[in-house]
C-alpha cells in the first residue's frame, strides 16, 4: 500500500501532484501551440535540429523513435554549445529548455540565429525567452499550470509534446490527433493501475544498479527513465536498446562478479518480431550469468499509448523509489552544487 504520510513528508515541493498532471500537460501544449503563428518558410524546413540538455532533450529522444513512420524530414540532437558545420539556412532550430537559463541551449540557439536558421524555441521564458523575443521569432513560451514542483523533468507533457505538437503544427510530422486525445483519455483511466505496478516495481529495484532496456517506440521512454531514477530517486540508472545492445553488452556482464545489477525489460506486442525474440534470448543469457531481471508489461492499443503509460510508469517507478530511501524528490543538490561551482 503507498505509503501517503511518508510522500507527504519528504515530498515537499510536490513532486507527485506533477507527475499525476501529466494528461493535462498534454492537453495544455495541445491548445497552447495552435495559437501560435509560424511564417509560411517554416513549413518549408528541410531538417531539424533539437538543442537541449539533461530533461529539455528528451523530445528529441522521443520525436526520433516514436514518429519513425511520421517524421518527413531528418532529426538531430544538438547536445552542446555549438552547431554542426553542415546545418543550413533551411534548418529549423528548436531551442528547448525548460527554465530558458540552460547555457548550453542558450549559445547553440544564439549561434542558431546568427546562422539564420529557421529558429524557434520551447521555454518557460529566462534568458531564452528574452533572446527570442529581441529577435522577433516564433516560439512556444508556457505557463506550467501543471507542474507545481517545476522541475524539467516532471514537466515532460510540455516539453517532450510541446516540441510534437510544434512540428505536427508546421506539417514536418503527421499527428493524429484523436489517437492523442485516446491516449490522453487511457492515461488518465489508468492511473491508479500504473501507481500501483510502480510501488511494486521499486521493491524488486531498490538497493540494485538498474539497467532500463527498451526497442523502437519506448526507446525514449528509457532514456528518460534513466535520468529520472538519477535526478528524482538519487539512484544509480543506465539503459540500453535492443537490438544494439545484443551486440556488446551481454559480454560485459561476467566481471566484477560482485555487481548488483537488475535489468528492467519494458516489453511490448508491438515491437517487431525478431525484436520480441531478442528479448527472450536475452532473459536467457542473463539467467545463465545469473543476472536478475524484471519483465514489465503495460499493453496499448497502439504505439503511442504504450509510449504514454510506460513514461507515466517511469516517473512515478522513480518517485516511489526515492521516497523509499528516504530522499526529498525535488532537490538535485549536486546539480545545484556542480552549477554554483561552474560560474565561479
Amino acid at each position: 500500500m503507498i505509503d501517503t504520510q511518508k510522500i507527504k513528508k519528504l515530498d515537499t515541493a510536490d513532486v507527485y501532484s506533477s507527475i499525476k498532471q501529466l494528461p493535462h500537460q498534454i492537453e495544455q501544449a495541445m491548445k497552447d501551440v495552435e495559437r501560435i503563428a509560424y511564417p509560411e518558410k517554416y513549413r518549408d524546413a528541410e531538417n531539424i535540429a533539437i538543442s537541449g540538455m539533461g530533461g529539455s532533450i528528451y523530445n528529441y529522444y522521443v520525436i526520433s523513435s516514436l514518429f519513425t513512420r511520421e517524421l518527413h524530414k531528418p532529426i538531430i540532437a544538438v547536445n552542446g554549445y555549438e552547431l554542426p558545420a553542415y546545418m543550413k539556412a533551411k534548418t529549423l532550430f528548436v531551442g528547448s529548455s525548460y527554465s530558458g537559463s540552460t547555457e548550453e541551449t542558450i549559445a547553440s540557439t544564439t549561434d542558431a540565429i546568427k546562422q539564420n536558421l529557421l529558429v524557434t524555441a520551447l521555454t518557460t521564458g529566462g534568458k531564452l525567452g528574452e533572446l527570442m523575443k529581441f529577435h522577433d521569432l516564433p516560439f512556444y513560451q508556457f505557463t506550467p499550470h501543471f507542474n507545481p514542483c517545476g522541475q524539467p523533468r516532471v514537466g515532460v507533457g510540455y516539453m517532450i509534446f510541446g516540441a510534437i505538437f510544434i512540428l505536427s503544427h508546421l506539417g514536418l510530422l503527421h499527428l493524429d490527433i484523436a489517437a492523442v486525445h485516446s491516449a490522453i483519455t487511457t492515461l488518465k483511466n489508468n492511473d491508479a493501475r500504473i501507481q500501483e505496478k510502480a510501488y511494486k516495481l521499486k521493491n524488486q529495484m531498490k538497493d540494485t544498479i538498474i539497467i532500463f532496456v527498451g526497442s523502437e517506440h519506448v526507446s525514449g521512454v528509457v532514456h528518460a527513465a534513466r535520468n529520472q531514477i538519477n535526478e528524482t530517486a538519487k539512484a544509480f540508472a543506465q539503459y540500453h536498446l535492443i537490438p544494439e545492445l545484443n551486440h556488446h553488452l551481454m559480454e560485459g556482464l561476467t566481471y566484477p562478479k560482485d555487481k548488483k545489477l537488475t535489468f528492467v525489460f519494458y516489453n511490448s506486442h508491438l515491437y517487431h518480431g525478431r525484436n520480441r525474440k531478442r528479448y527472450d534470448v536475452t532473459k536467457k543469457v542473463l539467467d545463465k550469468q545469473g543476472v536478475p531481471y524484471i519483465d514489465v508489461s503495460l499493453e496499448g492499443k497502439n504505439k503511442l499509448e504504450e509510449f504514454l503509460l510506460y513514461l507515466q510508469l517511469s516517473s512515478y517507478l522513480s518517485f516511489f523509489l526515492g521516497i523509499d530511501y528516504g530522499v526529498d524528490p525535488s532537490q538535485i543538490q549536486w546539480v545545484d552544487y556542480f552549477k554554483k561551482e561552474l560560474a565561479k
